[in-house]
Parts: structure tokens; C-alpha cells; sequence
């Protein structure tokens, strides 16, 4: 991929400090194969992408078949396993909603294929979904007849939403207070909000370092800790509720990060599973993160 024009933050995007540290640097594995910093806020010790592509050269760090989430691909090893998560937690999600908001209409960011919003529907919920890609976006309308804008912006002003749910989304936003400001101001008061994203604070995010397949830079734009996702919901009118480790997120980022250290698919595959596993075992009795965190909240009331 030919190298973009990069743009340089001068302000950390959670408390607006002018002062960082380089932390890491980070190969686009995936994609384009370009190497980004990673730097954290020297006052309140947030890890961001810095410096990072412009937003109109964002989508170009997403075309390529290896960028799974937009695809309904099966024919490698890695697919299969990736679509057979995806099977398998698209009912827990659907346990997660129901058991803290059992109707309504619900509002999905970077619903990706639209899997999840079309198990809601049939489920009779109203559903909505925003997805950046279009190919993928017409697939889900074309599939499920499902509506779907392109981004935040373009949905009504006056619209509400009983649940405002963001799987592995929130890591690739530009602009972190202002969307948690338009999440506030489209959610109906008591209205859930659920937010899963990586975590670095996790024993695998350590041992991999740069190797981590969840930095996923450019795309991952911020490398989110519990509390600055706590800071985020405090500030902007939501409290939270719990608290969640993802235990199947750890045996997909460790088999990636093998096949970025070198390992083959088969290899990546065996070690990967063992590394996820003691990952999650750590994090099981010394009560650190996962390689994700599940955040529930709910707007406080107007």
C-alpha cells in the first residue's frame, strides 16, 4: 500500500494534555504493512495511535480479504474458526441484551455483516444498524432487509434508542468525546449502552508487545484500559452497571499474534489455544482483564 499522509495529534483525546511518551511501535500486520506509534498521555497515562492516517484515508487500511469482521469468508482454517465464535457468541449477546432491556429498538455500531441485528429481529425487537463499509452494508440490507446508514451522523436527530450496542467499534473512533456525546443524545433515558473493546491491560496484550494482534494499527485508533472507558461514561452521562471478561476473545488474538511472531497457520493454531487459555487462567485468579472487557451502562435520566 502506497503511504498516506499522516496526521499528528497534539492533544491526548481523553484528557486534552499536550504532553506523551512513545510506548510502542507497531506493524499493520494485516494490511498494509506499515509501522505506527503507539504513545501514552504523560498526565493521564491513555495509549493512542499518534500519529494516525487522516479519517478520508482511514478506509483504505480496511480493503483487504484478511480483514475478517466485514466478511462471511469460510474458506481458510482461520475463517472457520473466526465464523464459528461468531456463532457462538451471537447468542450470548442476545442472553446479555434481553436480560437488560427485553424489547425496544436497538441501535448497533459497525454491525458489520448484520448477523447480530438480524437475531435480534427475529427475536422482535426494532432494530438499526451502522455500518461504514458499503459493500458490507448493502449485503446486510440485501440480506436481512435491515436499515443501515453509513455513519452516526446520518441517522435522525429526534431518534431513540432502548440499547446502543458497539462490538470491537469504539477502538476505531476518531473522535471519542464527541461521539460519546451524540451515543447520549440518541439513547432513550435508562437506555443500555454495551461496549466491548480490547484491553491492554491483559496478561496476553504484556507478553505479545508489539506483536499483540489486537493493536491492529491504523485501524485501532485507541488502546483502551478499564478506567479510561470508566472516565468516558462518567463524563458523559452514563453510569455503570458491570463489568464483563470475554474469555473467547483471548484464543483468537493469541493465534493471530503467533502468526505475526511467525508461526504457521497449524502451529499458530495449537499455541495460540494453549497461550489464550493461561491467559485466561491468569486473569481468572489474579483477577486481571481478559484480552477483552464487556462494559454495560445506562444513561441517567435527563
Amino acid at each position: 500500500m502506497e503511504h498516506n499522509t499522516l496526521e499528528h495529534l497534539n492533544n491526548c483525546p481523553l484528557c486534552a494534555s499536550e504532553q506523551a511518551t512513545h510506548a510502542l511501535n507497531v506493524i499493520d500486520f494485516s494490511v498494509s504493512k506499515e509501522n505506527f506509534n503507539l504513545v501514552d498521555c504523560s498526565d493521564c497515562g491513555f495509549r493512542f495511535t499518534n500519529p494516525r492516517p487522516k479519517s478520508n484515508d482511514l478506509g483504505k487500511y480496511y480493503q483487504s480479504e484478511e480483514y475478517i469482521s466485514h466478511s462471511n469468508a469460510n474458506s481458510s482454517l482461520q475463517d472457520r474458526l473466526y465464523q464459528l465464535a461468531r456463532r457462538f457468541t451471537l447468542r450470548g449477546k442476545f442472553r446479555l441484551l434481553k436480560a437488560r432491556q427485553p424489547n425496544g429498538k436497538i441501535l448497533d455500531i459497525g454491525c458489520g455483516t448484520g448477523q447480530f441485528l438480524a437475531h435480534l429481529m427475529s427475536r422482535g425487537y426494532l432494530v438499526q444498524g451502522i455500518e461504514p463499509s458499503l459493500h458490507t452494508r448493502e449485503g446486510v440490507i440485501a440480506n436481512y432487509s435491515i436499515p443501515v446508514v453509513p455513519s452516526i451522523d446520518d441517522l435522525p436527530h429526534q431518534e431513540q434508542f432502548n440499547a446502543i450496542t458497539m462490538w470491537h467499534v469504539l477502538e476505531h473512533i476518531p473522535d471519542l468525546r464527541s461521539h460519546f456525546k451524540k451515543l447520549f443524545a440518541l439513547m432513550a433515558n435508562k437506555g443500555v449502552l454495551i461496549i466491548a473493546v480490547p484491553d491492554r491491560s491483559s496478561w496476553d496484550a504484556q507478553h505479545y508487545g508489539p506483536h499483540w494482534a489486537a493493536w491492529d494499527v491504523p485501524r485501532h485508533l485507541s488502546h483502551f484500559r478499564q478506567k479510561d472507558i470508566h472516565t468516558l461514561l462518567l463524563e458523559h452521562g452514563f453510569t455503570l452497571l458491570e463489568t464483563k471478561r470475554m474469555w473467547m476473545d483471548a484464543y483468537y488474538i493469541a493465534m493471530l499474534s503467533e502468526q505475526y511472531k511467525g508461526l504457521g497457520k497449524l502451529s499458530s493454531l495449537i499455541k495460540g489455544f494453549a497461550m489464550g487459555k493461561w491467559s485466561n487462567f491468569l486473569s481468572l485468579i489474579n483477577g486481571r482483564p481478559t484480552s477483552s472487557t464487556l462494559y454495560i451502562a445506562k444513561k441517567l435520566e435527563a
